[in-house]
Protein backbone atom coordinates (compact mmCIF):
# COMPACT_ATOMS: atom_id res chain seq x y z
CA UNK A 1 0.00 0.00 0.00
CA UNK A 2 1.35 3.20 -0.62
CA UNK A 3 -0.13 6.31 1.67
CA UNK A 4 1.37 9.67 2.53
CA UNK A 5 4.41 9.84 5.32
CA UNK A 6 3.41 10.80 8.72
CA UNK A 7 5.60 11.28 12.15
CA UNK A 8 4.57 7.85 13.34
CA UNK A 9 7.28 6.73 9.81
CA UNK A 10 10.10 8.64 10.61
CA UNK A 11 11.45 5.95 12.74
CA UNK A 12 11.57 3.15 10.05
CA UNK A 13 12.42 6.00 7.18
CA UNK A 14 15.50 6.87 8.76
CA UNK A 15 16.55 3.03 9.20
CA UNK A 16 16.15 2.71 5.53
CA UNK A 17 17.94 5.96 4.17
CA UNK A 18 20.58 4.42 6.88
CA UNK A 19 20.72 1.31 5.08
CA UNK A 20 21.22 3.57 1.59
CA UNK A 21 23.65 5.69 3.61
CA UNK A 22 25.51 1.89 4.86
CA UNK A 23 25.53 0.66 1.25
CA UNK A 24 27.06 3.38 -0.20
CA UNK A 25 25.23 3.16 -3.43
CA UNK A 26 22.70 5.67 -3.43
CA UNK A 27 23.76 8.96 -1.52
CA UNK A 28 26.82 11.11 -0.95
CA UNK A 29 25.09 11.34 2.61
CA UNK A 30 27.32 9.82 5.39
CA UNK A 31 25.31 10.39 8.52
CA UNK A 32 22.27 9.22 9.11
CA UNK A 33 19.00 11.11 9.89
CA UNK A 34 17.79 10.73 13.26
CA UNK A 35 14.05 9.51 13.29
CA UNK A 36 13.01 13.96 15.00
CA UNK A 37 14.98 14.77 11.51
CA UNK A 38 12.68 12.64 9.04
CA UNK A 39 9.55 13.49 11.42
CA UNK A 40 10.38 17.31 9.43
CA UNK A 41 10.65 15.21 6.11
CA UNK A 42 6.90 13.36 6.53
CA UNK A 43 5.64 16.49 7.71
CA UNK A 44 6.33 18.26 4.92
CA UNK A 45 4.33 20.56 2.69
CA UNK A 46 5.40 18.28 -0.21
CA UNK A 47 4.46 15.04 -1.23
CA UNK A 48 6.11 12.71 0.87
CA UNK A 49 5.15 9.07 0.31
CA UNK A 50 5.80 5.46 2.34
CA UNK A 51 4.90 1.90 1.06
CA UNK A 52 4.15 -0.67 3.90
CA UNK A 53 2.87 -3.88 3.96
CA UNK A 54 1.23 -5.56 6.62
CA UNK A 55 1.75 -2.48 8.59
CA UNK A 56 5.66 -3.03 7.90
CA UNK A 57 7.54 0.28 6.06
CA UNK A 58 9.21 -1.12 3.14
CA UNK A 59 10.37 2.17 1.40
CA UNK A 60 9.95 5.74 0.84
CA UNK A 61 9.98 8.84 -1.79
CA UNK A 62 9.84 12.02 -1.37
CA UNK A 63 9.62 15.77 -3.80
CA UNK A 64 12.09 18.01 -2.21
CA UNK A 65 12.83 22.01 -3.98
CA UNK A 66 14.45 21.40 -6.70
CA UNK A 67 16.04 25.42 -6.14
CA UNK A 68 15.15 27.24 -2.58
CA UNK A 69 16.00 30.68 -3.95
CA UNK A 70 14.54 30.95 -7.49
CA UNK A 71 10.59 31.15 -7.55
CA UNK A 72 11.10 29.95 -11.70
CA UNK A 73 11.92 26.62 -10.60
CA UNK A 74 8.88 26.77 -7.72
CA UNK A 75 7.28 23.55 -10.14
CA UNK A 76 10.61 21.44 -10.93
CA UNK A 77 10.81 19.11 -7.88
CA UNK A 78 13.82 16.36 -7.39
CA UNK A 79 12.97 13.00 -6.65
CA UNK A 80 14.26 11.03 -3.66
CA UNK A 81 13.57 7.02 -3.51
CA UNK A 82 14.57 4.88 -0.85
CA UNK A 83 13.90 1.13 -0.12
CA UNK A 84 14.33 -1.38 2.34
CA UNK A 85 16.79 -4.31 1.17
CA UNK A 86 14.42 -7.03 1.83
CA UNK A 87 12.01 -5.15 -0.61
CA UNK A 88 14.55 -4.17 -3.04
CA UNK A 89 13.83 -5.59 -6.71
CA UNK A 90 9.78 -6.51 -5.49
CA UNK A 91 8.56 -3.66 -7.45
CA UNK A 92 8.12 -1.67 -4.45
CA UNK A 93 10.38 1.35 -5.51
CA UNK A 94 8.14 1.15 -9.19
CA UNK A 95 5.42 1.56 -7.37
CA UNK A 96 6.53 4.41 -4.87
CA UNK A 97 7.96 6.48 -7.95
CA UNK A 98 4.66 6.37 -9.68
CA UNK A 99 2.91 7.26 -7.24
CA UNK A 100 5.17 10.25 -6.23
CA UNK A 101 4.80 11.41 -10.28
CA UNK A 102 0.66 11.44 -9.83
CA UNK A 103 1.23 13.54 -6.48
CA UNK A 104 3.57 15.97 -7.90
CA UNK A 105 1.30 16.48 -10.76
CA UNK A 106 -1.63 16.91 -8.36
CA UNK A 107 0.36 19.63 -6.35
CA UNK A 108 0.92 21.33 -9.14
CA UNK A 109 4.50 20.59 -10.60
CA UNK A 110 5.33 20.19 -14.27
CA UNK A 111 8.64 18.00 -13.88
CA UNK A 112 11.25 15.47 -11.52
CA UNK A 113 14.78 15.13 -11.73
CA UNK A 114 16.10 12.91 -10.31
CA UNK A 115 20.11 12.26 -9.54
CA UNK A 116 22.22 9.35 -9.52
CA UNK A 117 25.07 7.55 -9.49
CA UNK A 118 26.16 6.48 -12.88
CA UNK A 119 27.27 3.11 -11.07
CA UNK A 120 23.39 2.47 -9.31
CA UNK A 121 21.88 0.88 -12.41
CA UNK A 122 19.10 -0.83 -10.43
CA UNK A 123 17.65 2.18 -10.03
CA UNK A 124 18.80 4.05 -13.20
CA UNK A 125 16.88 1.19 -14.90
CA UNK A 126 13.95 1.89 -12.70
CA UNK A 127 13.79 5.53 -13.62
CA UNK A 128 13.72 4.18 -17.51
CA UNK A 129 11.05 1.75 -16.98
CA UNK A 130 9.25 4.38 -15.50
CA UNK A 131 9.49 6.91 -18.43
CA UNK A 132 12.08 9.42 -17.25
CA UNK A 133 14.93 10.47 -19.48
CA UNK A 134 18.59 10.88 -19.13
CA UNK A 135 19.65 14.00 -19.41
CA UNK A 136 23.63 14.38 -18.88
CA UNK A 137 26.30 13.47 -16.21
CA UNK A 138 27.91 15.82 -13.99
CA UNK A 139 31.60 14.62 -14.04
CA UNK A 140 33.02 14.06 -10.71
CA UNK A 141 30.22 15.50 -8.80
CA UNK A 142 31.03 15.15 -5.40
CA UNK A 143 33.37 12.68 -3.15
CA UNK A 144 32.35 9.63 -1.59
CA UNK A 145 35.33 8.56 1.06
CA UNK A 146 37.47 10.36 -1.03
CA UNK A 147 36.58 9.18 -4.01
CA UNK A 148 35.11 11.10 -7.29
CA UNK A 149 31.85 9.93 -8.23
CA UNK A 150 30.11 10.77 -11.38
CA UNK A 151 26.21 11.95 -11.34
CA UNK A 152 23.61 10.91 -13.88
CA UNK A 153 20.82 13.78 -13.93
CA UNK A 154 17.68 12.27 -15.03
CA UNK A 155 14.02 14.11 -15.44
CA UNK A 156 10.36 13.09 -15.89
CA UNK A 157 8.03 15.99 -17.63
CA UNK A 158 4.08 16.00 -16.02
CA UNK A 159 0.80 17.07 -16.95
CA UNK A 160 0.63 19.42 -19.67
CA UNK A 161 4.44 19.66 -20.09
CA UNK A 162 4.87 16.22 -20.75
CA UNK A 163 2.16 16.65 -23.91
Amino acid sequence: MIRPADSGDAAAMAAIFREGIEDRIATFETEPSTASEMAVIAGSDRPVLVAERDRELLGWAKVAAYSDSHDYYATIGEATLYVARRARRAGVGRALLVALAQAAERDGYHKLIGKLFTTNQASIGLLRRCGWRDVGVHVRHGRLEGEWRDVLVAELLLGEAAA
